[in-house]
């Protein structure tokens, strides 16, 4: 490149640079803040629920539950599909990043060796950089990371709502205390797996699109 040539593409690089740096802040705050909104509605609902538990007969205090962690599962569920496509863009935005950083280097190959994260704009890439690879013992690391996020926690948190309200279902129905719970954990465990591979793949879809110019196995 010429001299002036590769200025000017210094400047559109950084600038881009910026703007996607500045998604990532924004998605890790809306998605933080959100699953932060979650939590706190549970936990105001358990306390009111803990309340009116004083007062009021089991069956009434079953059907409350039902009708509030119902309630909850819904608000879930919209916190955890919101949360997902946060996740994706905030995953689009670093493989922009890598991508601009391997740019980076082609065009003044001294600085190759400074830069500590990845040149690569996949996404192996951007889980090295978010350490989700540093689970080195374990199978499925990259499975670990994942449930280790935002959505992972919201999916669990959500898969926990769902085995509320099937246990107090199952109390309603005198399905005996033993037996709801175990209703409960069932529902809770179904839930957080099926969300969590549907969640999976919604994830990969939203990827796909974007094309990898500097992959791990990339000669420079």
């Amino acid at each position: 490149m010429q001299e002036v040539d590769k200025a000017s593409a210094l400047t559109i690089l950084t600038m881009e640079h910026n703007t996607l740096q500045m998604i990532r802040t924004a998605t890790i705050t809306d998605a933080t803040g959100r699953a932060g909104h979650l939590l706190t509605t549970i936990s105001a609902s358990m306390i009111a629920l803990g309340f009116v538990a004083q007062v009021v007969t089991l069956t009434v205090l079953l059907t409350l539950l039902l009708v509030v962690f119902t309630a909850l599962f819904m608000i879930g569920l919209t916190t955890l599909f919101r949360t997902v496509e946060l996740s994706i863009e905030d995953l689009q935005a670093g493989l922009g990043i890598n991508r601009i950083r391997a740019v980076y280097a082609e065009l003044e190959p001294s600085t190759r060796d400074v830069f500590v994260r990845q040149l690569h704009d996949d996404t192996l890439g951007v889980e090295v950089d978010g350490g989700q690879t540093g689970w080195r013992k374990a199978r499925r690391p990259r499975l670990i990371g994942n449930a280790l996020g935002v959505p992972g926690l919201v999916n669990l948190v959500n898969g926990i709502n769902a085995g509320v309200v099937a246990g107090a279902a199952a109390g309603l129905l005198n399905a005996g205390l033993a037996l709801s719970i175990v209703i409960g954990a069932i529902v809770a465990v179904a839930v957080i797996c099926g969300f969590g591979v549907a969640l999976g793949r919604i994830g990969r879809r939203g990827l796909a699109p974007i094309s990898t110019r500097y992959p791990r196995n990339h000669p420079n």
